[in-house]
């Protein structure tokens, strides 16, 4: 069926093009052979688990084995959308950190099985002896540490990003404005039979605060109804040596992640979650590829308690240092670089305002100023970094919170970069780049950065800890 999705837009959109016979015909044929190629791909792929490994064998005309270790796996996570439940099957995604995207895919797998093979794979469980003497394996069982409830859901939307749904909006509009035009409907020439009233609507403080208004209410109804569908029954368990949080309304999702293969540890507020007392979390894994937030494990809704009870999981003997880091403050420059360039806009703004007399503008670009001002100000003082024996901390953030914690054993390489301007005053950046990303350390002395890098590359050469 997902096959043919492509095929049925195409119809449905070009509806002359469709009833054309030259169309329609290879259309059937590569539905068919699509959906032959499919049935014979399900009856060639298998998949069995081999000592401390796992084997899968597919293809039709190309025949391809895969062999994964248990321990290159990163995570196994499950999907399960509104088919699955009726089938009472999952979709289980495997991960490595050596893939840019998921390694193995096995689309429709019982729950039972599924369930068996990520415990196996990823739970580190200790070897008992049974009534007989035989070594076997004991069970884990899952220990709740987190469970999201239906008040904290409707917080959690009501405290979510509403400018990010804003533009969703924004390019809603524009699609429609691309479609209409494709139709052959012209936009602009109606929209300038209805200028002179639009112009006089606009004109109306009244119809714009309206408009304002159903705006931000489309804006905060969009953000709660994304956050209920990818939240709802939010669980956070410990299972092992990791993390296992499951989430979803119609596509139930349930991610795993070991505490060694966890890279990096990322805590946030924005300004509404801050003052209802909420932090998001995020725990990045290791991968090849430029990780996102939607890649990484990520957890809301959580109180101060639950962010200190992840971070001493992941940390262990470091946690305590995380707790007496002395933070230092980034150099004066931070600032001024901010500074420099709102006054250079609001500058062009003005003349332009003055010069066109549209006093309008002026009033506009003031407030905005105001608020450049203000926000690189409590971007400055937010800025700061720590460097300690075994961990590197960085806290920012501008109307709300930042911090993120990476142990320095898990750093694969630094980076010294340094601009024109910030030559001039002796200043540099310092990036250290892990398998989950990089963080950056701005506006250091050149010294202090120096001194710095030189000491994480010997804690790094000198730890045999594994980073993953």
């Amino acid at each position: 069926v997902r096959q043919l999705l492509p095929l049925i837009i195409i119809v449905l959109l070009q509806g002359k093009i469709a009833k054309s016979q030259w169309f329609l015909g290879p259309v059937i044929i590569i539905a068919v052979l699509g959906a032959v190629y499919s049935v014979a791909a399900f009856f060639k792929y298998f998949f069995y688990l081999e000592k401390n490994k796992l084997v899968v064998k597919k293809g039709v005309f190309k025949k391809t084995t895969l062999e994964i270790p248990f321990d290159r796996i990163q995570s196994i996570n499950f999907e399960q959308n509104l088919i699955h439940r009726l089938f009472r099957v999952v979709k289980l995604n495997m991960d490595t950190a050596g893939s840019k995207s998921d390694e193995i895919q096995l689309y429709a797998l019982d729950r039972h099985i599924a369930q068996q093979l990520s415990e196996h794979i990823l739970s580190s469980r200790k070897f008992v002896a049974d009534a007989e003497g035989e070594t076997v394996m004991a069970p884990e069982e899952r220990r709740v540490l987190f469970r999201l409830s239906l008040g904290q859901l409707l917080k959690v939307g009501f405290t979510e990003n509403h400018i990010r749904s804003g533009f969703i909006i924004i390019f809603f509009f524009f699609y429609i404005y691309d479609s209409l035009e494709e139709i052959g409907f012209d936009l602009m020439e109606k929209g300038e039979e209805y200028a002179p009233a639009l112009e006089q609507l606009a004109q109306s403080l009244t119809i714009v605060i309206i408009f304002f208004i159903i705006f931000a209410i489309s804006a905060l109804v969009i953000s709660l109804v994304r956050t209920i569908l990818r939240f709802y029954d939010l669980h956070m368990y410990r299972k092992g040596e990791g993390f296992a949080i499951v989430s979803g309304l119609l596509n139930k999702k349930e991610l795993a992640a070991k505490d060694e293969k966890i890279q990096l540890i990322k805590y946030s507020q924005n300004l509404l979650q801050s003052l209802s007392g909420i932090f998001e979390l995020v725990m990045r894994q290791a991968s090849s590829a430029s990780i996102s937030d939607a890649r990484s494990i990520k957890v809301v809704g959580l109180s101060d308690h639950n962010i200190e009870q992840s971070k001493s999981y992941v940390l262990k003997e470091n946690y305590e240092e995380s707790q007496h880091l002395k933070m230092n403050k980034v150099e004066f420059y931070f600032l001024y670089r901010r500074l420099f360039y709102s006054v250079l806009i609001y500058s062009i703004l003005m003349l332009f305002s003055v010069y066109s007399n549209k006093w309008d503008v002026l009033v506009y670009s003031s407030l905005l100023f105001i608020l450049a001002l203000i926000a690189s100000i409590l971007s400055y003082k937010k800025r700061t970094y720590a460097v300690g024996s075994e961990l590197v901390k960085l806290t920012g953030g501008v109307f709300g919170s930042l911090v993120k914690l990476v142990e320095a054993y898990k750093i694969q390489n630094t980076r010294i970069l340094e601009t024109p301007f910030q030559r001039r005053r002796g200043l540099v950046s310092l990036v250290l780049y892990t398998a989950s990303g990089n963080i950056q350390i701005p506006d250091i002395k050149r010294q202090t950065a120096l001194d710095l890098n030189n000491y994480l590359v010997y804690k790094v050469e000198n730890s045999k800890k594994a980073w993953m």
